[in-house]
């Protein structure tokens, strides 16, 4: 009996053993031999913990390691390289600027390109009445992506190239002569002239009020639904506007891709070209209007009450606007010429164009105000810090800003980097603090006619607000269609 319990302990003992040499010896020895053939694996980085699959396990000497991690690191070099390269050259996408100009088709199937971005809008409007065809002149961007008229402009004819690099259909009037006169030599009417047609225009707030009830609602709608899609919807249409009433009155002219006579008309020139846009929503806005009340709401009218809604909706409290403006059947680019001020014009030059509106001084500082928001194009006023004068007058913050963001003449920056999309008065304090991009509106701040006013409404913000009002429905009083004159436009873009 001893002797069986002897044999099993042994037994037991031997099993052990084998166990033991099992999983020490012999598996090892298997895994090791087997290690380079195994499928793909997980493995684990180090660094982010985050699994990395490797099909094949393959091993290097030292010296093969090191020769591979120079190729790759030369190789990383030589990307960011050419990276850098081509970013030089690269157009802002902001801006979306022009390429470079090829000769334009004259075939009749070239299809022009409309280059302003129409913001979506979630809530669906109405079908146009009449739906409105495609503009058929885009604006024209010079060779040298610098607009005539403007600093550093190539001087010649304009070229034939819309915006974004798209071709433009030829205006019927280039097969005619038309006369070029500059709008400087019109006959404006006198200070004393313009408050005695105010006295008669026969604007009156609440002009809509019986014809077309929801007439400034739907206005208002339309506005708030762009802002909302696209904050930067509200600058142009205040540009749009200003540019209108400065050529012979707020009459919607600016809006006219063609007319009649078949002349260039006022969006093509070159101080208007690629900077104004906000078309495509007016159109949806004057389609809404039709199908309410048909024939009733001038373009002229929508286009002030629009304007009046984007600076509130940017900030400046309500303020009621008088309608009853007439559609003008005519738009002449040769108007435009001298009749708009330009952004190196001097504090004289401003003064004097404003005084033909029968507007003031006063009036000229606070309309300035409305580049509180929106944007400038450099080449408006990359040439200041170029010019070792005129560089005395930039904040050398500001003009490190402008030689690192304006990589090409249609890059933008914002007039009032603070508070870009908001109306309020900073934007006369950075003009005492030389920081304005325009050289034009900082002249204003060194002239004595105009530099207190700066000051004034800097510190008082409310009452540069009522002042903005004011100064607003004067500006768009100048020279205005009423009673019979003119027309009621069923599209803004075509007289009827």
């Amino acid at each position: 009996m001893n002797m069986i319990n002897a044999i099993r302990k042994m037994a037991g003992k031997a099993r052990i053993f084998a166990g033991l040499f099992l999983i020490c010896i012999v598996l090892p020895s298997l895994a090791s031999a087997f290690v380079d053939h195994l499928p793909e694996v997980g493995q684990v980085n180090d660094n982010n913990d985050v699994p990395i699959h490797v099909s094949t396990v393959a091993h290097f000497s030292e010296n093969q390691v090191k020769e591979a991690l120079i190729r790759r690191a030369k190789a990383v070099q030589d990307l960011w390289a050419n990276f850098g390269n081509d970013d030089k050259n690269d157009v802002a996408k902001e801006d979306a600027a022009p390429v470079t100009p090829t000769p334009v088709d004259s075939t009749p199937t070239t299809t022009p390109v409309d280059p302003t971005p129409t913001p979506v809008d979630p809530t669906p409007n109405p079908g146009p009445v009449n739906p409105v065809p495609a503009d058929p002149t885009p604006n024209p961007v010079p060779a040298n992506n610098v607009p005539a008229g403007y600093p550093g402009a190539t001087q010649g004819p304009p070229v034939a190239m819309g915006y974004g690099g798209a071709p433009i259909t030829q205006n019927p009037s280039d097969q005619q002569t038309v006369p070029e006169q500059a709008g400087a030599a019109q006959n404006h009417p006198t200070p004393e002239e313009i408050k005695e047609q105010r006295k008669h225009a026969g604007l009156q707030v609440g002009f809509y009020d019986n014809t077309c009830p929801n007439a400034e609602k739907i206005i208002k709608d339309g506005m708030n639904r762009a802002f909302g899609n696209d904050s930067s919807m509200a600058a142009p249409i205040g540009r749009l506007l200003f540019h209108d009433c400065f050529v012979n009155g707020c009459d919607a002219s600016i809006l006219l891709d063609k007319t009649p006579s078949g002349a260039r008309v006022e969006k093509l020139a070159p101080t208007n070209g690629a900077t104004i846009r906000g078309f495509e929503l007016i159109d949806e806005i004057k389609a809404e209007l039709e199908a309410e009340c048909p024939g009733i709401v001038s373009c002229s009218d929508l286009l002030v009450y629009l304007s009046r809604d984007a600076f509130v909706v940017s900030g400046v409290p309500h303020y009621d606007v008088p309608g009853g403006r007439r559609d003008g059947m005519e738009s002449l680019e040769a108007n435009v010429i001298g009749n708009l001020p330009l952004p190196d014009n001097t504090v004289d030059k401003m003064i004097d164009l404003f005084k033909k509106k029968g507007l003031t001084e006063e009036d000229l500082v606070v309309l300035i105000g409305a580049h509180s928001i929106g944007v400038a194009h450099c080449f408006s006023f990359r040439y200041r810090v170029d010019d070792p004068v005129k560089a005395t007058m930039v904040d050398p913050r500001l003009a490190g800003v402008v030689k690192f963001a304006c990589t090409t003449p249609m890059s933008t920056l914002a007039f009032d980097t603070t508070t870009q999309y908001k109306m309020d008065s900073i934007y006369y304090k950075q003009l005492s603090g030389k920081r304005a991009l325009l050289e034009s509106d900082a002249l204003l701040n060194e002239d004595p006619r105009t530099k207190d006013f700066i000051q004034k409404f800097g510190d008082d913000e409310n009452g540069w607000f009522i002042k903005f009002g004011k100064a607003m429905n004067k500006l768009t009083s100048i020279q205005v269609l009423t009673g019979d004159q003119g027309q009621i436009r069923k599209q803004c873009r075509f007289v009827n």
